[in-house]
């Protein structure tokens, strides 16, 4: 029987759940924050250094009448890459100085004002959600030491979908006044943008051309804007402008291994697709279009997350910042929808159905407002913690699901429960490794992607989805070989009613047949029986041969149709009866000859039915063993013996002279007459000599 709980307490949940998304969400918009942003004076302005502060780290010196930071001067003096010599992809993250704006406005002429702190490792695998609605600015010095115009191709990051570049160019060396006293640049403009060069290659929008001239030094200003995802990074590199072309392959060849691992588990989906497709054709069922819909998304997730891993193109930019979050919504969504039409939660787990429910209506919802703040809504803070919160929900649901799930003793759920426990778990690892960048193993391995841990839960989760298939589909089988036998007992039920009826419809005209028989045959020949012996006694000594022949006539024919009549009553039809009627005949038979008749019968004789018929060739054959007793064995006693165990024996035993078997006609019509009537009820028929003469009937029970 379904469980049927109380509605109240899905109330309740539905109350939690909506307080923890609120509460996600006011988290979300109020604990990442960073001190607001140094705020440089105007062009142009006089101020000192001891009457403007600033930043402990930065001191500040005047061009012209700019005053700028001599951190920005002292770059120029220490150049961290040298573009005659770079390779392919110069790290620059422990030289490179950064900037963090929550703001999206920066005028190019507070760039050297900025308080730049140096190193990026801090944001190499995370940028937090509040700084991806402001500006992020990379300041670096480079030079060229060879004779010759060098080039090459800066990428801050994977996931930027608006790169600047500015360059500091002092035509002069400043003007000294003394020790401590303030330098002066009188060349303007102090900050020039670089023309925005990207390769010539498919994957492009991430890299920006720097050039420099002969024994040339300057310092550039990257001004960044990240694409709205939680997945930024900054990872800044140089890579000569010949060989931009094997970097980029080097970008995509680093992440081979999980790329091998990714295409195996999409082709073990798309199988599943296969046959889940199948199985919707062959039988009809709903079940198996809501999993297709959930191996297409999270297949499809997981395989554009492993190929446009470190790809800058605009779709990489679009499936990272918003499609990879509904196909995982809807993924998802589609596979509790499964869950439920697979187990039948509605009519077998009403509670669990109930709860699935809600989930899947809290998921929708969360991804309807996500879609919202993400189209709308400048702010970035807003749709990355409705992602979270789905991914939140989605955890509660699944732990929930397990702990309901295992409440259940049922091993159908049992298996789906254990994937699901598998699956949560390693999205949990999968979700910790992202977040802390967490290694497991040393040095370049498949073990240090979150990748890897999310589709190995999904593959176990597959693992036990296929037992729980297997099984549904032996118990399906199991169930409906019952029905089959259900329907052909029911079947055979019927047509054994059908049988009884008509056996019982003739049972009721045999019984009719005999009663008419008896009551008008059997009046008839009695009265000429009872008329040939008034007619006998009235001759006397006179008596003609004919009158006799009458009454024997009338006598012999009165004694066949009572046998008939006995034959032909229904309520006859049991083996004792046949028994009681053979005794009574054999007895009566003899009576009157010179013959002792000795019967022998069970004690008790079981309950069991025969059919008219049967009984009919068995007294039949049996009243013609005794009459050949009578004519033929000149005996003076014959004995009759039955027994009655899964067969019954008639044995008759008379003392007689025997019988001749060579001289007996081949075809002598008694003998095979009880042959064959023994022989159409499957019995069978022996007679020999043996002390007089032994004839045995033998019929199965």
């Amino acid at each position: 029987m379904p469980d049927r709980p109380p509605v109240k307490p899905f109330t309740h949940v539905r109350t939690g759940l909506l307080c923890l998304l609120l509460l996600a969400i006011w988290t979300g918009l109020h604990s990442q924050n960073i001190p607001a942003p140094y705020t440089p004076p105007a062009p142009g302005s006089t101020r000192s250094a001891a009457n403007h502060p600033v930043p402990d780290s930065t001191r500040i010196t005047t061009r012209g009448t700019h005053i700028i930071p001599d951190s920005t001067l002292d770059a120029e003096r220490h150049p961290i890459a040298d573009l005659a010599r770079t390779g392919l992809l110069q790290n620059l993250y422990d030289d490179t100085w950064l900037y963090l704006s929550q703001t999206r406005g920066i005028s190019i002429d507070e760039l050297p004002w900025l308080p730049f702190h140096k190193g990026t490792q801090k944001y190499n695998h995370f940028v937090p959600a509040v700084l991806v609605n402001g500006t992020t600015v990379l300041r670096f010095t480079v030079t060229n030491s060879s004779d010759q115009p060098a080039s090459a191709f800066f990428c801050p990051g994977f996931l930027i979908d608006d790169i600047r570049l500015y360059r500091l160019r002092p035509e002069h060396p400043p003007t000294s006044y003394g020790a401590g006293a303030p330098r002066f640049y009188t060349e303007f403009p102090l900050i020039k943008s670089v023309p925005r060069v990207m390769p010539a290659d498919p994957d492009s929008l991430g890299y920006r051309k720097i050039t420099l001239g002969p024994h040339d030094t300057s310092t550039f200003f990257a001004v960044l804007s990240f694409i709205k995802a939680s997945s930024n990074s900054i990872n800044p590199t140089l890579t000569r402008d010949t060989l931009i072309r094997e970097g980029i392959i080097i970008n995509h060849q680093n992440k081979t291994s999980i790329d091998i691992i990714t295409n195996l588990f999409a082709g073990i989906m798309l199988m599943m697709i296969f046959y889940a497709a199948s199985e919707y054709l062959q039988s009809g069922k709903p079940d198996f279009l809501y999993y297709i819909g959930y191996s297409a998304c999270i297949s499809l997730l997981l395989f554009l997350k492993s190929t446009l891993t470190h790809v800058t193109t605009s779709f990489s930019f679009f499936f990272e910042s918003f499609l990879d979050n509904i196909l995982f919504s809807v993924g998802y969504i589609f596979y509790i929808v499964f869950h439920r039409k697979f187990l039948d939660t509605k009519k077998n787990f009403l509670s669990l159905d109930r709860f699935l429910f809600w989930g899947t209506v809290i998921i929708a919802g969360l991804t309807i407002l996500y879609i919202l703040f993400f189209k709308l809504s400048p702010d970035f803070r807003i749709a990355n913690t409705l992602e979270d919160s789905t991914k939140i929900v989605l955890l509660l649901i699944s732990i929930g699901f397990v702990i309901k799930g295992l409440s259940y003793r049922n091993q159908l759920m049992n298996y789906i429960v254990m994937g699901n426990i598998s699956l949560c778990l390693l999205s949990i690892v999968s979700q910790v490794m992202i977040s802390t960048n967490f290694k497991v193993a040393k040095g370049p391995s498949v073990l240090n992607l979150a990748l890897f841990y999310y589709e190995a839960g999904i593959t176990v989760e597959l693992l036990f989805f296929l037992f729980a298939l297997t099984y549904k589909n032996k118990m399906e089988i199991i169930l409906s070989i019952q029905k089959e036998e259900k329907l052909k007992l029911e079947g055979e039920r019927k047509e054994m009613e059908k049988q009884v009826a008509v056996l019982a419809a003739k049972q009721d005209e045999r019984n009719r047949i005999s009663v008419d028989m008896h009551d008008e045959l059997g009046s008839g020949v009695t009265a000429i029986r009872l008329m040939s012996e008034i007619v006998k006694t009235k001759m006397k000594d006179e008596t003609l041969p004919e009158i006799e022949k009458i009454s024997n006539s009338a006598n012999e024919l009165l004694n066949k149709m009572n046998t008939i009549i006995w034959t032909m009553t229904s309520s006859n039809d049991t083996l004792e009866n046949l028994v009681a009627y053979i005794r009574s005949y054999a007895v009566e038979f003899f009576e009157n000859t010179s013959i002792d008749c000795i019967f022998s019968m069970p004690a008790s004789i079981p309950v069991r039915e025969i059919s008219g018929e049967k009984r009919r060739n068995i007294f039949l054959s049996v009243k013609e063993a005794l009459n050949n007793v009578a004519k033929h064995s000149q005996s003076s006693v014959v004995r009759i013996n039955v027994t009655v165990h899964d067969r019954m024996m008639i044995e008759i035993q008379d003392d007689g002279i025997g019988i001749n078997m060579e001289k007996l006609r081949k075809f002598g019509n008694g003998l095979n007459n009880m042959k064959k009537r023994m022989a159409s009820i499957n019995g069978e028929f022996n007679i020999e000599n043996r002390q007089g003469t032994r004839t045995t009937f033998y019929l199965a029970l």
